[in-house]
């Protein structure tokens, strides 16, 4: 590009045409300077090669007056236009050039078709509505972005572009709205509400979110923050309503507490007392038992039973507080999700206290959360609640989630035996059949399952419940998949290991009359190897599977299976005599080689150097 012997600093700055084409339209302003703004044109113009260094000069240009060059370094920008950014620059140049305000907009439609993530979308429309000022394209293009998000964050983001540059706030409440409909947890709606206050000045659509997020709440952490949202916007019945639903999700006597002086305070004596019976069936150490005394005495003095029995349970605890503070310092010094769970056992079997127990299986079960999903680590978890607790929702929570995170037979097989076991064996058995369902189910749907998978199914299926009658079904409808001898081989193996050998015998004969060939046979009979059969079985099986046989070539092939799989030389030996004859040709010469070194004992000398 080029350039004079010295610079101005402002000169110094510029890297491109579309640089240089600011300074020239800086130039223009108050007090303007024309012949510099062309100076500076002329110096650049020719040497460009970009169509935002082109479209940007010719903008200067036309400002200039001097439309005939504006055009040519139109035509030029036009030629050169490559991406959707530059049709962008093409776009605004075609409008300020030309005055032609659909060519722009075919401009920014091809800009459009090249633009797909979020940011750059809100970029166009923004540019749309600052060049065209063209609300019903700009929208069509946030319209674009809508469809494409799927976060708090950038529904926000979208709602606010459309409310500030759109000055759309119906469309800006629209998107907050579908964001309402696909977004559940409770951070995001409660971002979702702040931002509408922001974007929308609404605080009735705002607290709509609020009770969205309300219902939606499912831990006590994200009640709590609903708490503190209440508390904000200085609502005291959405206040009272939101400390209703954290004490729903409370478990802990601190929490119950907690949210029954909440309630307290907002005149719910009601709801306080039920708080503080939760709070009193959860007492897991003294310093708890103390907190429950003083509150029941804070807020519920007049209820003389209450007060006395909790005064009881705190001097019996007392009583016992050299074990618990023994406790409590395995506790502290707990790491291991094992040391917890060993714990939580003593617990229960030296102070026969569950909810102390809990606390312990709810800290090991912490010390796994965040760290990846696999039932080998949470079964010890299950199996701890089962033991020591009666706790079937807490199961019912492991136990499904442990199916959701099943995504391979090993680890659907544990799972279902391991329910089928428990101690809550009605619980158990109840969520073993369920997830057995779930899987058969999604087998039927699968177009891609085999006759492995619902043969694995059966297998899963009898090792939790050992109901034969069922795995026979399942295996059945395996049989209709069965096209080959390695499948009917692999069912008759396991009604072998269910103890049906009736069953097993008609899979295997199956399996044999299915061997289209020798190489088949001796396949069939290695896989039967495998399963630790009698050497009189092996035999009857082979002998069967030869039986299918009637091509010479295949018998051949099947006789050496006699001496390479059974290493039976003797019945080798009968079988060659029979095929004997039946060759001609190379394959007799192949015949006697076979016969030679697998039938003749001779063949390699009467002795051998080891």
């Amino acid at each position: 590009m080029a350039t004079r012997d010295t610079l101005t600093p402002k000169e110094a700055q510029c890297s491109g045409g579309a640089d240089y084409a600011a300074l020239a339209l800086q130039a223009l302003q108050e007090p303007a300077d024309a012949a510099y703004a062309k100076e500076l044109m002329d110096r650049v113009a020719d040497d460009c090669q970009f169509t935002k260094d082109l479209a940007a000069c010719a903008i200067v240009y036309k400002a200039l007056g001097e439309q005939d060059r504006a055009e040519e370094l139109l035509q030029t920008a036009e030629d050169y236009c490559m991406s959707g950014e530059e049709q962008v620059a093409l776009a605004e140049a075609k409008f300020k050039v030309l005055g032609d305000k659909a060519a722009a907009v075919g401009a920014y439609e091809k800009a459009l078709k090249e633009t797909n993530n979020l940011d750059p979308l809100i970029d166009l429309a923004k540019d749309v509505m600052r060049v065209i000022a063209d609300g019903a394209f700009a929208k069509k293009v946030l319209e674009k972005a809508e469809a494409k998000i799927s976060r708090a964050v950038e529904y926000s983001k979208l709602a606010a572009a459309s409310a500030e540059h759109l000055l759309d706030k119906d469309y800006a409440e629209a998107i907050f709205n579908k964001a309402a409909e696909k977004l559940s947890s409770v951070p995001d709606l409660l971002a979702l509400a702040g931002e509408v206050t922001k974007t929308l000045g609404d605080p009735q659509k705002a607290k709509a979110l609020y009770q969205r997020a309300l219902e939606g709440a499912t831990d006590f952490a994200a009640a709590k923050t609903l708490i503190e949202s209440a508390r904000q916007t200085g609502d005291a019945a959405f206040m009272q309503t939101a400390l209703k639903k954290a004490g729903d999700l409370a478990t802990a006597t601190g929490e119950y507490i907690e949210l029954a002086e909440g309630l307290a305070s907002v005149g719910d004596k009601p709801g306080a007392t039920a708080l503080l019976d939760k709070a009193e069936e959860a007492v897991a150490g003294l310093d708890e038992m103390y907190r429950l005394v003083a509150a029941v005495e804070a807020h519920l003095a007049d209820d003389a039973e209450r007060l006395a029995r909790v005064k009881v349970k705190l001097e019996k605890r007392q009583a016992n507080h050299v074990r618990y503070m023994e406790f409590q310092q395995l506790e502290k010094d707990a790491v291991s999700v094992k040391q917890f769970l060993a714990l939580a056992e003593r617990v229960r079997l030296e102070l026969e206290d569950p909810f102390y127990s809990a606390k312990l299986i709810e800290a090991a079960e912490t010390l796994l959360d965040g760290t990846g999903y696999q039932f080998s680590r949470y079964k010890p978890i299950l199996l701890a609640v089962d033991k020591n607790l009666d706790d079937t929702d807490w199961l019912s929570r492991l136990l499904d989630r442990a199916a959701e995170n099943a995504t391979d037979f090993i680890a659907f097989k544990d799972l279902v035996v391991t329910a089928a076991q428990l101690h809550h064996r009605e619980l158990g058995v109840s969520k073993a059949r369920t997830y057995l369902a779930m899987r058969e189910a999604a087998l039927a749907a699968d177009a891609n399952a085999t006759v492995y998978d619902l043969a694995k199914l059966a297998e899963a299926s009898f090792a939790a419940t050992r109901d034969a009658a069922e795995a026979d079904r399942l295996l059945e409808a395996a049989r209709a998949q069965a096209k080959d001898h390695f499948a009917l081989t692999h069912i008759g193996r396991l009604y072998a290991a269910m103890g049906n050998s009736a069953k097993a015998d008609e899979y295997f004969a199956a399996a044999a009359a299915a061997c289209p060939n020798g190489d088949a046979c001796i396949q069939f009979i290695d896989r039967l190897k495998g399963f630790a059969l009698p050497v009189e079985t092996l035999k009857k099986w082979y002998a069967e599977c030869g039986t299918h046989l009637s091509k010479p070539a295949d018998k051949l092939r099947w006789a050496e299976g006699i001496a390479d799989a059974l290493n039976d030389k003797v019945w080798a030996t009968e079988v060659y005599g029979q095929l004997a004859g039946q060759f001609s040709g190379t394959e007799a010469a192949r015949f006697e080689l076979s016969r030679r070194s697998r039938a003749d004992l001779n063949y390699f000398g009467s002795s051998r150097r080891h």
